[in-house]
């Protein structure tokens, strides 16, 4: 319990420390369609693991503080120490993904990557080669992601001669969290996209989130009062209330929405998300300085746009699509506005869509 209550502690101390400085968000996010199976968010261990979970165990205990979604056809198994989720991939035995958190360093990055290498390797002692290595985005934080393709050996799991190993590394300041996932390398490679989707929504459980700081506004043209963020909504515009991970929702027009919400990670990597999840491509190097600024009662923010086809948390599609959006990094956060529809909706609601962002300021006045 001691391990658990510790476990715990050092998350909520790594997430209330992703404000601007930190490295958190990465490439693009990709969304799972919807779960063939009910997204766990907020669940029981004994929703989440069934009873054959030992009651009491530091994994229960550790894995009761987080959340995440659960890509289409992959199953919930029992967590064991170390793993504080443990998953079956896509209806395969032989393919399975989980979480590990481990106090320090963990070993370390390097030589972490190379016991993997080693652990895919031939028989021999020859080590396998990394075939890919990146960024992903894991529990908020900016993760180093490698692929490795070779014999896989694991402990008490499927000998696998032709597989492929995905693993996922987060350093932070007081531990290292892993995510992996193993199995047939031609099922481990269509799975990726899910992987890393599920990797990108672990997040602390509802109940232990810091509440948000900003107060919507009272009126469809009055600006919020109160301490926290405030702004003014456009003429027209559908108040649907705040939900989960957002301060705000609106309903603009017949098919658009538009979501004011805040979250820790880089401004380029945020944008580089954005961008990913309409299909486009990244920003690269020097892209995200030619980007146009928009003045706000927040400071300048960098705004962002693409065209494609949109893909929402629940799996909802928009063919010929467009999101504009604005980022505002502020000391220990970053403000998001963001639009999307059907790209002429968004268009025209676009001259809106800069009077809110503008109008964005501390407190009610």
């Amino acid at each position: 319990m001691l391990r658990a209550a510790l476990v715990v502690c050092l998350v909520l101390g790594f997430l209330a420390g992703c404000g601007r400085d930190s490295k958190a968000t990465i490439e693009a996010r990709r969304v799972a369609p919807t779960a063939s199976s009910p997204v766990l968010v907020g669940a029981t261990s004994d929703q989440r693991f069934g009873p054959s979970q030992q009651p009491g165990s530091a994994a229960q205990k550790a894995s009761d503080s987080l959340v995440y979604e659960l890509p289409p056809g992959w199953k919930v198994l029992p967590a064991k120490e170390p793993r504080l989720f443990n998953l079956e991939v896509a209806g395969a035995q032989n393919c399975n993904a989980y979480l590990v958190m481990l106090p320090g360093a963990g070993g370390g990055m390097e030589d972490n990557i190379e016991r993997w290498q080693l652990q895919m390797g031939s028989t021999d002692g020859l080590a396998a080669g990394v075939v890919e290595r990146r960024q992903v985005l894991l529990l908020g934080g900016q993760a180093t992601l490698v692929v490795i393709d070779g014999h896989y050996r694991g402990m008490g799991e499927a000998d696998l001669a032709d597989a492929r190993m995905v693993g996922a590394i987060l350093p932070a300041p007081q531990f290292t969290l892993f995510a992996k996932m193993t199995g047939p390398r031609a099922l481990v490679e269509s799975e990726t996209p899910a992987f890393e989707a599920w990797c990108a929504s672990l997040a602390l459980s509802p109940e232990l989130q810091p509440k948000p700081v900003a107060s919507l506004p009272g009126t469809p043209n009055g600006g919020a009062g109160g301490p926290g963020f405030s702004w003014d909504v456009p003429e027209g515009w559908r108040d649907l209330g705040p939900r989960r991970m957002r301060l705000a929702s609106f309903g603009v027009g017949e098919h658009c929405e538009c979501s004011i919400s805040t979250a820790g990670g880089t401004p380029e990597a945020n944008a580089d998300r954005w961008l990913g999840q309409m299909g486009a491509s990244p920003l690269g190097a020097g892209g995200y300085g030619e980007l146009a600024r928009m003045s706000t009662g927040l400071g300048e923010a960098v705004l962002v746009q693409a065209d494609g086809v949109w893909r929402g948390m629940n799996g909802e599609t928009i063919e010929s699509a467009r999101l504009v959006g604005a980022i505002l990094p502020l000391p220990r956060t970053n403000v998001f506005v963001k639009l999307w529809g059907p790209k002429d909706a968004v268009a025209a609601a676009q001259e809106d869509f800069e009077q809110l962002t503008r109008s964005l300021r501390m407190g009610g006045k």
